[in-house]
């Protein structure tokens, strides 16, 4: 159902005269004939009595006005959505995040994103990479903010892609604090407090000590990095972790980090959504941000 036929109908509803609106419209008088024959056979109703040169509504003809206007009025509308304001848009934008990534980088962003667009929520799902990924392949989340590998994923769009260094920390009391060239050897001697092995930069963190054959036990492993932070702070051990979770720790002077020679890790940071997936001006905006954090 064309919307010309629509628009040359209710003209016609208006007039009663196909001659007219074809002169109103720029078309053939023919032209209008034809349109408001296709739109009879597409409703399988007559629209229109024709006696002589006059026309008249039936009474289907009569009813379908009020739908045709409401079809005209949602159209209308549709073609404005691009050109709309930010602060009339409404509905919801669901992220999937890393938690890591929702303390210390998103939640800074929420009360920018909120001023742009106060009528748009932000639904914020924390979970795993991989649970990220199955989330957004299932059209769960409109787009996930991810630490990985820089590597492909069928279906997926990355953006914002920054890389992030992975760091030795400790308290300033450590022994191992005032000294330069450490090597993983050394490290694994002291008390570890590290992430549980779900986290991508523990993965790695195993994957190195195995590549040199070194063997070490954990003194804890726990899922909250806020909770590795305070206990680090209280000089319980050294941990390995994003650097944007530690920055502010080391700028305060409450942690420091370690010169590791021989465990230079880095990952990315990257904001990724389906390709199937309509970029909204919400999650433009929203990667936007991203980038320039």
């Amino acid at each position: 159902m064309e919307l010309k036929n629509i628009l040359t109908f209710l003209r016609a509803a208006e007039l009663r005269s196909f001659t007219k609106v074809a002169q109103e419209l720029g078309y053939t008088q023919s032209t209008i004939t034809i349109q408001i024959k296709q739109l009879e056979k597409e409703l399988g109703v007559l629209l229109f009595d024709r006696i002589g040169r006059t026309i008249s509504l039936t009474p289907m003809g009569e009813e379908f006005v009020h739908y045709a206007k409401e079809i005209m009025r949602i159209a209308l509308n549709a073609k404005t959505i691009g050109t709309k304001k930010p602060e009339t848009f409404r509905g919801a934008l669901r992220i999937g995040i890393l938690e890591s990534l929702f303390i210390w980088r998103f939640s800074d962003l929420i009360p920018r994103f909120h001023s742009t667009f106060p009528l748009v929520s932000i639904e914020a799902k924390l979970a795993t990479g991989s649970e990220l990924y199955h989330m957004l392949k299932q059209n769960d989340v409109d787009i996930i903010y991810v630490l990985d590998k820089k590597i492909s994923q069928k279906d997926c769009v990355k953006t914002c892609v920054n890389s992030e260094k992975i760091v030795f920390i400790t308290s300033p009391d450590n022994p191992l604090a005032a000294q330069k060239d450490i090597y993983l050897s050394e490290i694994v001697k002291y008390p570890l407090i590290l992430a549980e092995r779900i986290a991508i930069y523990r993965r790695e963190l195993d994957e190195a000590a195995a590549r040199q054959e070194i063997e070490f036990t954990p003194l804890l492993e726990v899922g909250s990095l806020e909770v590795i932070l305070k206990l680090l702070k209280r000089k319980m051990g050294i941990s390995f972790l994003p650097e944007y979770v530690v920055k502010e720790s080391v700028l305060n002077g409450e942690l420091i980090l370690l010169d590791v020679r021989d465990c230079d890790i880095s990952l990315c940071s990257q904001v990724v959504y389906h390709k199937n997936k309509w970029v909204t001006p919400q999650m433009s905006f929203l990667m936007e941000l991203v980038r320039e954090r």
